[in-house]
């Protein structure tokens, strides 16, 4: 979907075109959102679907994330006094040093 209308102004003269394209301007948001709406509701499935029923995501190493990049795993029982997180550029994620 990669429409793209600004109404001109013939489009705005009068009543009847301003209700005209404030209808357009509304059927293109109402579409947009109904297709968003579709695609979150697609990615909740497929989410659903690779994760097993049961599974502790919340926790898991292999899915934590600091500012959206990952942290890499670690035993946190053996980290010692002022062990600290360092950002590794070369893998873009975080890592406990």
């Amino acid at each position: 979907m990669n429409n793209k209308w600004y109404p001109s102004s013939s489009q705005l003269k009068d009543p009847q075109s301003n209700e005209r394209a404030f209808r357009e301007t509304l059927r293109m948001l109402y579409e947009l959102q109904d297709s968003h709406a579709a695609l979150q509701a697609q990615l909740k499935g497929n989410s659903k679907e690779a994760v097993p029923a049961g599974a502790n995501t919340t926790n898991s190493a292999s899915v934590t994330r600091l500012l959206g990049l990952p942290v890499q795993p670690s035993d946190t029982t053996q980290l010692a006094d002022g062990t600290v997180l360092t950002y590794v550029a070369a893998t873009r994620s975080f890592r406990f040093m």
